[in-house]
């Protein structure tokens, strides 16, 4: 294979990466400096940053409580790291975590609006136990 060949090879497969990757927007009214800018409605960019991610990953925005302190994050996460799992990694930093939401969509900049898709609603255990008066 010859240099231009190498060369047009290697700039080809730069850019089907770059046509492949997902744009969505990350925020985190916790640990950002701006606590107000990633809940909704969220604040335009560049008050609320993005990052790229691959093909095979899903723009995430997640709700929750902890420390009584109502959490919205906005990020992107691998398709196969379901609201569960994104769920028990939260559980295991903010053990007090309560009403969490998780919501999932595949197209740029989607996790920026309020109303997504609701992939999946989660209670804590302690919510689960008595649910509707009853113990679960």
């Amino acid at each position: 294979m010859s240099h231009k060949s190498l060369a047009i090879f290697v700039l080809a497969c730069s850019l089907s990466a770059v046509f492949a990757a997902r744009s969505c927007y990350l925020c985190n009214s916790y640990t950002d400096y701006d606590h107000t800018a990633c809940v909704d409605p969220m604040s335009p960019y560049p008050a609320v940053n993005y990052t790229i991610c691959g093909d095979s990953y899903l723009c995430t925005r997640v709700s929750y409580i902890t420390q009584k302190q109502y959490v919205v994050s906005r990020g992107c996460d691998p398709a196969g790291n379901t609201c569960n799992n994104i769920y028990n990694t939260l559980r295991g930093y903010y053990p007090d975590i309560s009403s969490f939401n998780c919501y999932t969509c595949g197209v740029n900049y989607c996790n920026g609006v309020s109303g997504l898709y609701h992939a999946a609603e989660i209670k804590n255990e302690d919510e689960k136990e008595y649910e509707n008066g009853n113990i679960v």
